[in-house]
């Protein structure tokens, strides 16, 4: 890390502490928010060429963008004129070369992993890396830089954003690639004994179940982090981890010690749009409030969470998340008597969970308007696949499932250079009806 940057981070970091001790209600945060889309609005509009035309126009008339809409405009998204077709060759030269993210023009250029369809891509310049990595830390290491701390992150692709924490002098990087698995890293992340400890789910449960190491924070990212899981990896490495809500589109929020995820809600504005009729499921529609180089306004995701209506116990005035229950694509959409009916991910989670203590892990894939597909792990036996068969197929028709078909087989298979998603539907296309605002 260079000096400059140091001293950016840094600053970023007590900033950010600042703020967060002077948010102390929720409308403490709405003011705030407030301030920063005012002065937001005010700068994209003349620096962003693809919002030049919404000048003067309110905020909610703005449109609306996803993944699809945001790749077809990449180059006046953006405020360095750098097209997609440049981005794209950066990212796959940097992969090829190292397996980090690549660059053009001195700004980082990161891909999400395509999990639902088209991979994203975005644009991070050098000062946006030290206010993101100033942020993270005031928000998962406030004892920095009084305490000197060894990070292992446990990825299938390196990044400049963690390559930034090197250098600092109070803070040691190490990268294990997952492409190459967990156990074969197993031996320099026991050398390492780093003091915190950032993986996907698939890769803390292996961690925790190989022994040999005993971080102090432990903190999940990048895949849902399901109750089986956190539950095997606090028994298997002693603590509780902490998720962290980071995707491409940004650093979204992070749980605190009790285990809530708090929303980043003072950099980031949300809106929201029901997935389920009841509105207890939305996806956000998310505006950052700071960035400058790429334009995420009013940027749809594909997530659902389920909001939480109680306050945490920790008294963070920041909006409360009850889970990250997956995409929309993870919501089966299944043939019902009267018409089409979803079925949200999180009820059928339950229900196999609830089959038996055996299930530790489970794969659910729609295959047609009436079919369903489980695999379970090798050590269930087909003696239980019948239950789960029958015990699935039971919740569907409570749900309003017209004579669902389930078929169970045994053995799963981990794969560590993708995602792991353990419930996938349909592909899901949002008329946008549905949204509210905060």
């Amino acid at each position: 890390m260079k000096p400059s940057e140091a001293i950016l981070t840094l600053w970023e970091f007590w900033r950010t502490k600042r703020l967060l001790r002077s948010l102390r209600t929720p409308d403490d945060v709405r003011r705030h928010q407030a301030r920063l889309l005012a002065r937001q609005i005010g700068r994209i509009q003349t620096t962003i060429p693809f919002y030049r035309e919404y000048a003067g126009r309110s905020f909610n008339r703005w449109p609306i963008m996803d993944k699809s809409s945001a790749l077809g405009h990449f180059s006046d998204l953006n405020a360095h004129g750098v097209t997609a077709e440049e981005a794209w060759a950066a990212a796959e030269t940097g992969l090829k070369s190292e397996n980090k993210s690549g660059t053009v023009r001195g700004l980082t250029v990161g891909t999400s992993s395509g999990t639902s369809g088209n991979r994203g891509l975005f644009l991070v310049s050098p000062r946006e890396r030290c206010m993101w990595l100033g942020s993270i830390l005031a928000h998962a290491v406030p004892e920095f830089p009084w305490r000197s701390f060894r990070i292992a992150l446990m990825l299938s692709t390196n990044n400049e954003l963690y390559e930034t924490t090197n250098g600092s002098g109070r803070l040691s990087f190490g990268y294990f690639d997952l492409r190459q698995g967990v156990e074969a890293s197993m031996g320099r992340l026991r050398a390492m004994q780093p003091d915190i400890l950032i993986a996907p789910p698939k890769a803390l449960r292996e961690v925790a179940r190989l022994g040999g190491v005993r971080p102090s924070k432990v903190f999940s990212g990048g895949e849902v982090l399901d109750d089986l899981d956190a539950a095997y990896i606090r028994e298997g490495l002693g603590v509780i981890p902490r998720n962290i809500y980071q995707a491409t589109e940004g650093f979204l929020g992070i749980a605190c010690e009790h285990g809530t995820i708090h929303l980043n809600e003072e950099s980031m504005l949300f809106e929201w749009e029901n997935v389920d009729p009841d509105g207890r499921r939305v996806s956000p529609i998310i505006t950052d409030l700071r960035r400058t180089g790429q334009a995420m306004v009013r940027y749809r995701m594909n997530d659902v969470i389920h909001l939480s209506d109680a306050p945490c116990p920790c008294g963070c005035p920041r909006r409360a998340v009850k889970a990250v229950e997956g995409r929309r694509d993870d919501v089966l959409r299944l043939r019902g008597s009267a018409g089409e009916v979803m079925v949200l991910p999180d009820g059928i989670r339950t229900t196999l969970l609830d089959s038996s203590r055996q299930i530790d892990d489970f794969r659910v894939v729609q295959t047609g308007d009436d079919r369903i597909e489980v695999r379970l792990p090798a050590h269930c036996g087909s003696d239980l696949s019948g239950a789960v068969a029958s015990r699935l197929a039971g919740y569907l028709m409570s749900m309003g499932a017209a004579d669902p078909k389930v078929d169970v087989s045994l053995g799963i298979e981990v794969e560590y250079d993708r995602k792991v998603r353990r419930i996938i539907g349909r592909p899901w296309t949002s008329a946008g009806d549905g949204r509210t605002y905060p």
